[in-house]
């Protein structure tokens, strides 16, 4: 995500230069950046639930190893929701439309789905903080069945992201 942000913030100054020359480009540009940064914002996002991933892996061998079934179902019920949120995240839509695309995005109406998005890079982070506890609870099975329901909230608010997009081209 870094080296990304660092060769857009490096290109300003090239950019500020054109755009004082073309009528019109400064809209374009904007919205193209705009598209990158929820590009990133997405990586970002799934990066942190994959890392979540790994940390529920490491509790699944320890559940396993211990032989709690209860707590095993649990797991296999939180790994397919981790999943299916990754899939949705890594796949969504982006916040801005081409030119050319179906659903045009009022630019003036992109703040709304930024502030979503930093909503999700927090959730996201959270996810992954809360799956490194998950082997140390008393009750594993509890902890993966809380993390589950941790990520159905995420999915829920991704699914509102949809209506936002969807309500950005009106």
């Amino acid at each position: 995500m870094s080296d990304a942000y660092e060769r857009i913030k490096g290109e300003q100054g090239f950019l500020e230069k054109i755009m004082s020359y073309i009528p019109g480009y400064h809209g374009y540009k904007e919205k193209e950046l705009r598209r990158e940064t929820d590009k990133l914002v997405r990586e970002f996002s799934v990066q942190k639930l994959k890392e979540a991933k790994i940390a529920l892996n490491e509790a699944i061998r320890e559940v396993s190893d211990s032989g709690n079934a209860g707590a095993f179902q649990y797991s296999n019920r939180a790994m397919a929701v981790l999943d299916r949120v990754t899939n949705k995240i890594e796949h969504a839509d982006y916040g801005y439309s081409g030119f050319f695309d179906a659903i045009k995005v009022r630019e003036n109406k992109l703040d709304k789905l930024i502030e979503f998005d930093y909503t999700l890079i927090d959730l996201c982070k959270s996810m992954q903080e809360t799956a490194a506890t998950v082997a140390g609870q008393p009750d594993v099975g509890k902890a993966f069945n809380d993390f589950r329901k941790k990520l159905l909230d995420v999915e829920s608010k991704l699914n509102n992201r949809e209506s936002v997009i969807f309500d950005m081209g009106k």
